[in-house]
């Protein structure tokens, strides 16, 4: 949706896929005509995904107007194995991170970052984030996307610079997009 809108405003949109879930076919069913316009890249290990941030910084400019990565993590979680290499890894993806919110904040664009959960092993229902706290000190917006007990897709917001925290709504996913179905 976010990528739609900002090639309606006339600007590219950049999509950093680390999951091969991109679909170009997925955008025209959302009446996307201009795909020329998205720039897509597709790191395929954590060390590339870093070179890619590095060259996304030096090629913005004030044409592109929206910057998504799916998922920031998922290469994260298949190299860190053991904790110096999870240690490593943390420090990699908070300079990732560093140097994605430069780019928000130099070019005025929004940026949305993808993560993953586990299950905590210790037997609560809590889903824990991969990375650990990095991916939430550097976020000002945080909404957790689930399914209630009915099967509903639900999204709550758990940070928010001025809304309040815990507030929810329900929606679906149709062609047009995101469609909601909160009343």
């Amino acid at each position: 949706m976010c990528c739609k809108y900002t090639l309606l405003k006339g600007k590219k949109s950049v999509f950093i896929d680390t999951e091969s879930g991109f679909s170009p076919k997925r955008l025209s069913l959302m009446g996307v005509k201009n795909l020329e316009d998205i720039i897509v890249f597709q790191p395929r290990d954590f060390a590339s995904q870093e070179i890619t941030l590095v060259k996304l910084e030096k090629i913005m400019s004030t044409r592109i107007g929206f910057v998504c990565v799916d998922s920031l993590v998922s290469l994260y979680r298949l190299e860190g194995h053991d904790h110096k290499k999870r240690t490593e890894l943390a420090r990699q993806l908070g300079n990732d991170l560093l140097i994605l919110s430069r780019i928000a904040r130099d070019f005025d664009i929004p940026l949305v970052i993808t993560n993953q959960v586990y299950d905590d092993v210790t037997g609560s229902r809590e889903k824990i984030p991969i990375g650990g706290d990095v991916l939430k000190y550097w976020s000002k917006l945080i909404i957790k996307l689930e399914k209630d007990d009915q099967n509903k897709r639900k999204a709550t917001l758990v940070r928010h610079p001025y809304k309040k925290e815990g507030e929810s709504a329900y929606y679906d996913i149709g062609d047009p997009g995101i469609i909601d179905v909160s009343s």
